[in-house]
């Protein structure tokens, strides 16, 4: 038999080698399912933290994907303007070349109308 001092009311209580492996067992278990919680809530912190850490690594690199593309598309726009403006001038070369075509094609066909009656 064992003697076991209560810690509230200060009692001794007997108990014998059953009794007392019963409540060391209640002991342990409550210990063990303390630490388990405790060690749960770690591991779903460390988690969390993971997560958190592997979502701002996407984003960033997201965002520096998006930045690289943005200068491409301006570098293309740039490149596109030039490309137009410096054509501009060619165009209007031969815009003046067919309004002449066109002039000198209508006067002939007026001098030919009026020389034949």
């Amino acid at each position: 038999m064992n003697d076991i001092v209560c810690p509230n009311c200060k009692k001794v209580f007997k108990v014998d080698e059953a009794g007392f492996a019963d409540i060391l067992k209640q002991v342990r278990d409550h210990k063990f399912e303390e630490e388990l919680k405790a060690r749960l809530n770690l591991a779903e912190k460390d988690k969390q933290n993971a997560v958190q850490l592997s979502e701002e690594k996407l984003k960033r690199t997201f965002q520096e994907l998006i930045a690289k593309k943005d200068l491409e598309i301006s570098g293309l726009k740039s490149k596109s303007e030039q490309e137009l403006i410096s054509q501009l001038p060619k165009k209007d070369g031969e815009l003046a070349d067919l309004k002449s075509k066109i002039e000198l094609a209508e006067t002939e066909k007026t001098e030919s109308n009026r020389s034949s009656p």
